[in-house]
């Protein structure tokens, strides 16, 4: 009965490994999505205490900082994303640009259109317009890689490391409270439609997109 049981685990343990039709693949794109809500919420939390704006600053490092700074973030590395030229945060040391996966929309404020990208995965080009798309910054779309320690299992079949596959698409936080994976739906240039909701209306607002080494231009 007990090799029963393990063979079940094993199944199972294959059966949530797999993408989920039509969804976010499980593991290190869902992953992203709880990082990018927890971290909405952290940029919440600092709006309450500012008169309902949220942080700004000259970079997304710059804003994070302020959220660690604050006591809203406790663990630097909710900022990291394995993925070429960037390194984990180190304890305790302020944050510089190459710890820093994440975008930051400003300037937002509690009577922000719902649809706003408060953050999102770096390496993409916004346009803040009804419908807008993002765009990959350079070709290919930026490789997002995952690796992890190997689970008994795979120790028994010799792999020391597991390595997650490019995933296509990246995280996001609106506004509106909602964290979703924003994928490229197959285009060929990595392009994300509707990556800004057809319903948004800016107000005249300009809205500033910075990365972890300043403002996008």
């Amino acid at each position: 009965m007990w090799v029963s049981a393990i063979l079940t685990v094993i199944l199972l343990w294959v059966a949530f490994m797999q993408p989920s039709p039509g969804g976010i693949k499980r593991g290190p794109e869902s992953a992203c999505v709880q990082a990018s809500h927890a971290l909405g919420l952290a940029l919440y939390s600092c709006a309450i205490d500012n008169n309902q704006q949220y942080p700004e600053g000259t970079s997304s490092t710059e804003v994070f900082q302020k959220l660690i700074d604050g006591g809203y973030v406790t663990d630097p590395v909710i900022f990291y994303i394995p993925m070429p030229g960037k390194e984990r945060p180190l304890p305790g040391q302020k944050l510089k640009p190459k710890n820093v996966c994440w975008d930051v929309t400003t300037p937002a404020d509690f009577s922000s259109p719902g649809g706003l990208p408060l953050i999102f995965m770096t390496g993409y080009k916004v346009n803040y317009v009804p419908g807008g798309a993002a765009t990959p910054l350079s070709m290919p779309s930026p490789q997002y890689g995952f690796e992890r320690k190997p689970n008994w299992y795979e120790q028994m079949l010799g792999i020391s490391t597991v390595e997650y596959p490019h995933f296509d698409g990246i995280a996001v936080f609106y506004k509106m409270n909602l964290a979703s994976f924003a994928t490229t739906r197959n285009a060929p240039d990595g392009t994300i439609p509707n990556f800004i909701p057809s319903d948004f209306k800016p107000d005249g607002k300009t809205y500033r997109q910075l990365t972890p080494d300043g403002v996008l231009k």
